[in-house]
């Protein structure tokens, strides 16, 4: 409330009241219309975003999502910016975990694996993910052979993700 005097320089006063109100009623706006997509192979990590308010200046969004995500997948962060007055805006982000690598064979190329009347083929090869670690070789061919000739072996390595390379390896069964 302001309080106003008039005085007419004659010892005359007179005085009126006004009341000012100072509301904030402007919610926040986002610093950029619309969030980029926050992308991974293996996990993504975000940060805040910004906003700016008419009186409280540069405001950091804040969220009850997770920030980190580990697991393949796609998910929505909802972002909200408070000013602090009683106005508040949102705004969404979508992140996306994708591996899209497949695994590297840890070897360049596999030995021939061979014998005079049978192999068996005991260790399987191995490769390696960007996301998964170490990946174990399958196969659907056999990993014994008792006659004699050349035979290849066609290695698989599966990230689980979708993505999967291959790797041949002979074996000879050659009665010398």
């Amino acid at each position: 409330t302001i309080t106003w005097t008039y005085d007419d320089g004659n010892g005359n006063t007179s005085t009126q009241t006004q009341t000012v109100v100072v509301d904030d009623t402007t919610p926040p706006v986002a610093d950029v219309a619309s969030l980029l997509d926050a992308t991974g192979e293996c996990s993504v990590t975000v940060t805040a975003p910004t906003a700016t308010d008419a009186c409280a200046g540069s405001i950091t969004g804040t969220t009850t999502d997770p920030l980190t995500y580990n697991t393949q997948g796609t998910y929505t962060i909802t972002w909200t910016y408070d000013d602090g007055n009683g106005n508040t805006s949102t705004q969404t982000q979508t992140v996306v975990v994708d591996d899209t690598t497949a695994p590297v064979a840890d070897a360049a190329s596999l030995p021939d694996v061979t014998g005079e009347c049978s192999v068996t083929v005991v260790t399987p090869p191995t490769a390696t993910d960007a996301c998964e670690g170490t990946i174990t070789g399958t196969t659907t061919d056999p990993l014994t052979y008792n006659s004699q000739g050349t035979y290849t072996i066609t290695w698989t390595y599966d990230d689980g993700n979708g993505n999967t390379s291959t790797q041949t390896q002979t074996v000879v069964v050659d009665d010398t």
